[in-house]
């Protein structure tokens, strides 16, 4: 099933902005991101979290064919 995913923040700078990405039926969100870590070793230090389809999900979150899903660090606030 085919996967569209986001980029934001560092994470943009290293892998893009957006990719498509065949994964198995069935698979995690999880498992998405540790396939990420494989193939980019220098992203494993970044913590992430996770949206599909504009909702923050959990790294055990199963993917349907077509999904969007986001990945970013988390945002750091300035002062007002």
């Amino acid at each position: 099933m085919r996967v569209r995913l986001r980029f934001f923040a560092s994470l943009r700078e290293r892998l893009g902005s957006e990719a498509e990405s065949s994964v198995a039926t069935g698979s995690t969100v999880g498992e998405v991101w540790a396939t990420l870590v494989r193939e980019h070793p220098a992203i494993e230090a970044v913590r992430v979290r996770f949206a599909v389809n504009e909702e923050y999900v959990d790294a055990d979150h199963r993917l349907a064919d077509g999904d969007e899903l986001a990945i970013f660090p988390p945002l750091s606030g300035g002062q007002a």
